[in-house]
């Protein structure tokens, strides 16, 4: 003969917070922040440029350099403006490396110009 079930190892114990919450927050943050520097006019030859946190000081302003002319660097050290005179900066900083291009005011919050 059989006693009670158990059903607490049947049972799973959800957290009350989704574990995948604050990455999709920050996509949707980083996704608005794109959407937010594409609205509006803008000065093709200058732009902002976010490049990847863990490239070095050096490596990321030569990078910028070979998309333009460097005229400020954010208070975050992968964040830098250029000016562009062969062309739209944007396309020129992405393929420098950027993960993402913005226009050049609004990377004032990173210390940009």
């Amino acid at each position: 003969m059989n006693g009670p079930i158990d059903d607490r190892d049947a049972r799973q114990e959800r957290p009350t917070f989704p574990v995948w919450a604050p990455a999709t927050l920050i996509g949707l943050g980083a996704l608005s922040l794109a959407l937010a520097a594409e609205a509006g006019p803008r000065d093709a030859s200058l732009a902002a440029g976010v490049f990847p946190p863990w490239w070095s000081q050096a490596g990321v302003l030569s990078s910028a350099a070979r998309a333009g002319d460097v005229i400020a660097v954010g208070a975050l050290p992968f964040v830098v403006v250029i000016r562009s005179t062969q062309g739209p900066a944007a396309p020129r900083l992405r393929a420098a490396g950027a993960f993402l291009s913005l226009k050049a005011g609004l990377a004032g919050p990173c210390g940009g110009a």
